[in-house]
């Protein structure tokens, strides 16, 4: 495995160092966990497939300038029918059909050394999140690195407030109630790739 971690770093030292030009394709599943007045629960999502290109930067390092993900909100769900109407009524998926995430100016290289170094293997990144037309800064935690060759893996965890969204909580029968805050955990699988210049 540590050899598979270094030819993971070796690789991108290189691109660094020649001036190559590389990008990330990539995938993602998406969990998120709510409260209501009754019970907790838990859904699931899929981001589409998504690429971005990769650039050296200074001191020999690696940087991802943009990279952006979007969550079909058709493809979410909880396992309960309903709620999963519910649920779409209330991100108006038919007027705002995906959910938008973007991080910028990422160094892949200090964000690795960061997690490595934390005793929890975690670091602070802050993305973008697009709900509805509505846009929001989110702090987030990237963790569980993990490295095999060209092929990284990793998740990213932030709590999202529906009311900084403008999103009104679903309710029953105006009994029970979502609470505002729900934790949402990404799992990204990328391969980096060398592109013809």
């Amino acid at each position: 495995m540590i050899l598979k971690v270094r030819s993971a770093v070796a690789f991108l030292l290189l691109i660094a160092a020649q001036g190559s030009a590389a990008e990330i394709r990539g995938a993602c599943e998406v969990r998120f966990q709510a409260s209501s007045t009754l019970h907790d629960f838990s859904g699931t999502g899929k981001c589409l497939p998504f690429t971005a290109p990769l650039h050296p930067a200074s001191a020999g390092n690696t940087l991802l300038p943009l990279v952006e993900v979007v969550v079909p909100v058709a493809g979410m769900e909880t396992g309960i029918g309903a709620r999963d109407r519910t649920m779409r009524k209330m991100f108006q998926a038919d007027r705002h059909p995906g959910i938008h995430a973007a991080a910028r100016d990422i160094d892949t290289d200090d964000l690795r050394r960061r997690m490595r170094a934390d005793p929890a293997g975690k670091a602070p990144l802050e993305i973008v999140l697009a709900i509805r037309g509505v846009e929001r800064k989110v702090p987030a935690f990237a963790g569980g690195l993990k490295e095999e060759g060209r092929r990284v893996s990793f998740e990213i965890e932030f709590p999202v407030s529906l009311k900084e969204f403008e999103l009104e909580a679903p309710t029953v029968l105006g009994i029970v109630r979502v609470a505002d805050r729900v934790v949402v955990k990404v799992s990204f699988s990328i391969e980096v790739e060398e592109t013809p210049r």
